[in-house]
């Protein structure tokens, strides 16, 4: 708990100097991430259709167009009945599933990878505050704190099977319920909970491959609670999955994907295999000189010294003879982990207008949804460190025991660095609870007539965080909103096409939806609301 209590100091010091009126994300998506909890909330009060929040209005089902947060549901709601605002719920639930993921993660190395104690504090602090991890939700995406569900559910997966081949009364029901939390996490993360699968795909071939025969002898042996287990996970995916159905069905039926050219405008370089923002404690200097700006979805690898460092030990290792015909475990273990990294950059790095991603795009099931496949990276570094761990404490054990000391040393030394070199000193002063609250208290109930409403913009054309200040207004008056902000957006919705004219774009939408209710314009500058359409 100290280790854990330390490090989410110092990743979430910002929140804690300001007295938690800072909260990570930015005022465009972390705004929106807000809204959508607070739309949910507002449904389970009864208070609003689930599956349409009042955004892009008239459009229903708008809550496909990007993630849902179902696993978030619950534990907001709780926040929120105990009088938390929205923003402070959602930050303090990523802190407390900060304390889930360290905790989980913790768990798998003592138990599972049997690690020793220290190591696996270390790892699972690596596991919990990784430098992309903390970079990439400080000023925008705070949907990937989903990934700190992911060490959770594995455990609970593992608790199922540790005792196969036995079956106890218990494996079925922890694997069933490992299987439907992953599959809420679709609903919930869907970029987060993809991309895991595809990297425990990645585990699983090269682990196949290395045990080639021990797969294909246990299951001739074992293929009665292999089948067991196996019915028990599909079933609870597919129970799981029916959220995600109810929610995504009508946008996948209109949204069949985007396209592999959005794909590529997001990818990563071969370069950015070592571009960890400019604001990382140890390599930020060199980052800034050679990549300069890149944007926030190229600067998303594992820190480099730590793959560095487990790619060197994993080859040494490797490569020293070994006695006996069987490999350790910890051996193929190390291979998969290395896999994960290494293919996890083949598949999805771009040479010129050339990605090996065209592959999975067309072949694999949702990989059409991904824009961005540098973000790849977040999950890749729990195969990294947990790589890494088992590969220092190998290395240990299986040295001569006048090096031991030695080794452990080394090792410590090792891992301290790795830790130092997840700190990311970027500033969030992005998102104030107190000026969010401060200019929203300030706008006035519409008039009675209105009955859907649009922002003003002052340039003719709208931008997110236009769309973004509608939204809230939108929770503040009750009324349904023309703009919105999504991943996705409805056919006909031009209103931030900047090759149309914001307010033309906003009546072609009001024509095209057959829209003939009262629509309004606010003036957030004069805070003056007036009919759309009608001189101010």
């Amino acid at each position: 708990m100290a280790a854990w209590a330390a490090a989410a100091l110092i990743a979430f010091r910002a929140v804690v100097i300001s007295s938690f009126d800072l909260v990570f994300g930015g005022r465009g998506d972390g705004r929106l991430i807000v809204y959508l909890h607070e739309h949910l909330f507002k449904a389970l009060q009864g208070r609003a259709d689930f599956l349409s929040p009042p955004i892009f209005y008239p459009q229903r089902h708008g809550l496909g167009f990007t993630d849902a947060f179902v696993l978030d549901v619950l534990p907001y709601a709780a926040f929120r009945a105990i009088g938390l605002d929205p923003f402070l719920s959602v930050q303090t639930w990523a802190i407390v599933l900060s304390l889930f993921c360290f905790l989980a993660s913790l768990i798998i190395g003592t138990r599972y990878l049997r690690l020793r104690l220290t190591f696996a504090i270390a790892a699972s602090v690596l596991v919990t505050f990784p430098n992309n991890l903390l970079f990439k939700t400080a000023t925008a995406h705070i949907n990937f704190f989903a990934l700190y569900y992911v060490p959770c559910i594995l455990l609970l997966a593992l608790w199922g099977v540790e005792d196969f081949p036995r079956v106890s009364r218990w494996s079925p029901m922890r694997v069933g319920l490992a299987a439907a939390l992953f599959a809420l996490l679709f609903s919930t993360g869907y970029c987060t909970a993809w991309m895991f699968a595809f990297t425990a795909a990645i585990v699983l071939c090269a682990a196949a491959v290395l045990l080639r025969q021990q797969v294909i002898a246990a299951g001739r042996t074992y293929y009665r609670p292999l089948a067991l287990l196996t019915a028990t996970a599909i079933f609870g995916f597919a129970v799981g999955l029916i959220p995600f159905a109810f929610i995504y069905a009508p946008v996948l039926a209109a949204f069949p994907g985007r396209t592999f050219a959005e794909y590529l405008f997001y990818s990563p370089f071969p370069s950015d295999m070592i571009n960890v923002t400019q604001w990382n404690m140890v390599w930020g200097h060199l980052v800034e000189s050679v990549f300069g700006d890149r944007g926030s979805e190229r600067t998303l690898a594992v820190t480099p010294g730590m793959t560095a460092i487990f790619l060197i030990i994993a080859y040494r290792l490797v490569k020293q003879p070994k006695g006996g015909d069987r490999r350790p475990w910890q051996l193929t273990f190390i291979i998969t982990c290395a896999a994960v990294w290494a293919l996890s950059w083949l598949l999805t790095v771009r040479i010129g207008s050339f990605s090996l991603f065209w592959l999975p795009y067309h072949i694999v099931p949702g990989a059409a949804a991904i824009r961005a496949g540098g973000r790849i990276q977040l999950l890749v570094n729990l195969w990294v460190v947990a790589g890494l761990a088992v590969a220092l404490q190998y290395w240990i054990e299986t040295g001569p025991a006048s090096r031991k000391l030695r080794r452990l040393l080394l090792s410590s030394v090792v891992l301290v660095f790795c830790l130092v070199e997840q700190i990311n000193l970027l500033p969030i002063t992005e998102l104030s609870r107190s000026r969010e609250f401060a200019w929203l208290s300030t706008v006035p109930q519409p008039p009675t007539q209105c009955r859907a409403f649009l922002v003003d913009v002052t340039s003719g054309q709208a931008i997110y965080l236009d769309e973004n200040d509608a939204m809230w207004i939108s929770l503040r008056t009750g009324l349904p909103t023309l703009n919105g902000n999504s991943g996705w957006v409805p056919y006909g919705w031009r209103l931030e096409d900047h090759t149309v004219n914001y307010l033309d774009a906003a009546r072609q939408w009001i024509a095209a939806t057959g829209l003939a209710q009262t629509i309004c314009l606010y003036n957030r500058s004069s805070r003056i609301w007036s009919r759309f359409g009608a001189p101010n």
